[in-house]
């Protein structure tokens, strides 16, 4: 077992550009994403205009959703087996497909509502595995001291979406119910281009890895390699932990807005300030990685603990100080984003995608469960209770992240270099036994004593 960082040299030399296939992959799956956030802005919207119930919407985003779920240890097993490109290119024209099957079927009023929500789940489905293709295939395209600006990158990307794609989505619906749909079939297209061109310049890719071990073996093994890396283990929790946080207190925000009558315009600001803060700690995080490494986390959950207390002790329902608060909240969020994603990419080459489906079922779990989280809260305790009772909770991820992610840090650390120190030795040896089948003297390959050492003894 081997835990990789970066040495002092390579922290300090300056970073490479990115080579042209790998601005290709990110601008392609750039549009694809903000595609599919248009899109999946409208399936509820449009649910909402057939039924004209805001339950059957509800409901229908999380039958869309829920199939997913299953899907991510299958689908890390299989991409870690599969050429990543092929894997993706794949994916990516079957999401295309299924959008324009719906945009056919709701031009032809052929589909209503279990159709359209059993078409989402299978295209829901395959976003799971070009998500998780398209970070293994992105770590394949970049060298080693390029990662963390990479995942930087990455992780700008996902807020810039969020970022822009919220608002669009909801303004070509109010155009005509099928331009998101329109649209993201049109994203699809450019990333299978891109895709392709990558490809043409590659040659052949990558060879595909035959299976030595059944699925569900290979599946199971993911498990013992996070045990075997506690920081990872750890880490991911508490990401997950964040992820429940943070969706909580969006619905606790969503119902007192709601209560004190706050108009739209003020609830899209809130949402843009913790997408604008997120894009600024992507920004920033090469910067600050290289001073603090893996600390990024434990600041992380710090700070958000202070963000929680500032709203409990002065915020109320101040709308600017949720606002400042979210955006605070996103910049520390993107930087333990990286933090983790960095040590996973340097140190799970072999099972990457699965490390990252457990990674992303895990906040999946959070994703559905933190809104109940937080409703419940607010219904039962009002704004100020449910502020403090989220606040434990952060209190709680950040004694686990000071207490446990430093010690499991060292012990890898003390892993590694008493591994290191027996690959020496047996190299010493190995080279001691070459010499002396070689018919050099035993003595000739002993160390010789320093004078120090000769007048001791």
């Amino acid at each position: 077992m081997s835990v990789i960082t970066a040495s002092r040299g390579e922290r300090a030399s300056a970073t490479p550009p990115f080579g042209a296939n790998f601005r290709l992959l990110m601008g392609g799956s750039f549009i694809s994403m903000l595609g599919s956030r248009v899109s999946s802005i409208a399936y509820p919207l449009l649910v909402l205009r057939l039924t004209g119930s805001a339950a059957d919407a509800g409901w229908a985003s999380f039958a869309a959703l829920a199939p997913s779920a299953l899907a991510y240890l299958p689908a890390g097993a299989l991409i870690d087996r599969w050429d990543p490109r092929k894997a993706m290119l794949r994916s990516e024209m079957g999401r295309g497909a299924v959008i324009l099957a719906i945009v056919t079927l709701l031009v032809s009023h052929l589909i209503g509502v279990v159709g359209l929500v059993e078409l989402a789940a299978v295209e829901q489905i395959l976003a799971v595995f070009s998500g998780l293709a398209e970070r293994r295939f992105a770590s394949s395209l970049v060298e080693p001291r390029q990662v963390v600006p990479a995942l930087a990158s990455s992780e700008a990307r996902t807020h810039m979406v969020i970022l822009v794609g919220r608002p669009l989505g909801g303004l070509l619906f109010g155009l005509w119910r099928l331009l998101p749909f329109l649209a993201d079939s049109l994203s699809f297209a450019v990333t299978v281009g891109a895709l392709w061109r990558i490809g043409k310049r590659q040659g052949g890719g990558s060879r595909e890895r035959v299976a030595s071990l059944h699925l569900w073996h290979e599946i199971t093994n993911v498990f013992g390699w996070l045990r075997r890396h506690r920081f990872a283990e750890i880490a991911l929790l508490l990401t997950g932990g964040a992820t429940l946080v943070s969706q909580a207190l969006i619905m606790v925000f969503f119902a007192e807005a709601h209560v004190g009558k706050l108009p739209s315009i003020g609830i899209g600001v809130v949402l843009a300030a913790s997408g604008a803060g997120g894009a600024l700690g992507s920004a920033a995080a090469s910067l600050l990685f290289r001073h603090f490494e893996y600390h990024l986390l434990q600041i992380q959950m710090l700070i958000w603990a202070v963000m929680f207390g500032i709203l409990f002790l002065w915020g109320g329902p101040s709308f600017w100080v949720m606002a400042a608060v979210m955006a605070v909240m996103g910049l520390t969020g993107a930087l333990g984003n990286i933090e983790v994603d960095t040590f996973l990419v340097q140190n799970a080459k072999t099972m990457l995608a699965r490390v990252m489906s457990v990674g992303r079922l895990t906040s999946l779990v959070a994703l559905a469960l933190g809104p109940l989280l937080g409703a419940f809260l607010f219904a039962r305790f009002g704004f100020e209770r449910a502020i403090f009772g989220l606040l434990l909770i952060t209190v709680a991820l950040l004694a686990v992240a000071l207490s446990a992610l430093p010690s499991a840090l060292r012990k890898m650390h003390r892993r590694c270099d008493q591994r290191a120190s027996r690959e020496d030795d047996d190299g010493r040896g190995g080279r001691r036994r070459t010499l002396a089948h070689r018919g050099v003297p035993a003595s000739v390959t002993r160390r010789k004593p320093t004078a120090s050492g000769s007048a001791a003894r």
